[in-house]
């Protein structure tokens, strides 16, 4: 009976011991596979961040380079703006300071390199106008600048048809001029149909001379107004946008 009691004994101690070691090792495994998952997490954990650090840093470098980008286009816009506007002003007061009754039959031909001197200027505001279509992305700055450039186009297209039509005009009077006063021609020796021929030439010339000039002062006024009331659309435009 001792016996029995004492083996039965053993058994449960046998027993509970063995449960014990088995669930001490499912425990040691347990935190041993816990620690592989603490490391592989640690691992992910890290790579992620790293990954984080990567993206952010190429995301600031590409935010510095967009900025910059938008510095310099801002700045070459400014630059545009005020290239154009100042080639813009260069034409139109070049336009509007040329007086045609200055010229007469001694000095005509200085009204080719004022017509020259003209075309340089709409030459100039074209170029800087095509920077403007460019750098700017501004639809109405754009739109106003190519409608000040067509104003001052019409004023300066009735200036350079007018001085054209006055060098014709004073070229004629040098040439009648001329071929009177000259030694191998003597006025009043001339028949009296050369004498009119020469007299009616003149009084034609000189009333043709009139109707130019007259037309010139006439309306050249309102189409200067008309071009600087759209410089003055386009200069409002870019204040604002160059305020931004």
């Amino acid at each position: 009976m001792t016996a029995t009691i004492f083996i039965i004994t053993l058994q449960i101690i046998a027993g509970l011991l063995s449960a014990y070691l088995i669930y001490y090792a499912q425990q040691k495994g347990k935190n041993q596979a816990d620690k592989q998952d603490l490391k592989k997490l640690t691992e992910i954990v890290e790579d992620v961040r790293q990954k984080y650090v990567q993206e952010n840093e190429l995301l600031k470098s590409s935010l510095s380079v967009l900025t910059n980008k938008q510095n310099v286009l801002f700045t070459e816009g400014k630059n545009a703006i005020i290239e154009f506007y100042s080639n813009l002003n260069k034409w139109l007061w070049h336009n509007l300071n040329i007086s045609a009754h200055e010229y007469n039959h001694t000095n005509y031909t200085e009204l080719s390199s004022r017509i020259l001197t003209m075309r340089e200027h709409y030459n100039d505001t074209n170029i800087s106008y095509g920077k403007i279509q460019i750098l700017l992305n501004d639809d109405a700055l754009a739109l106003a600048g190519h409608e000040a450039v067509m104003e001052t186009l019409y004023l300066h297209q009735f200036i350079e048809k007018t001085l054209k039509g006055l060098q014709t005009t004073l070229s004629t009077d040098k040439y009648l001029l001329d071929t009177l006063f000259s030694k191998e021609i003597k006025f009043d020796s001339l028949s009296q149909d050369m004498k009119s021929f020469y007299q009616n030439k003149a009084n034609e010339n000189t009333a043709e001379k009139k109707q130019i000039l007259d037309k010139f002062t006439e309306e050249r006024s309102s189409l200067f107004s008309k071009a600087m009331n759209k410089r003055n659309v386009f200069r409002d435009l870019a204040k604002s946008y160059l305020l931004r």
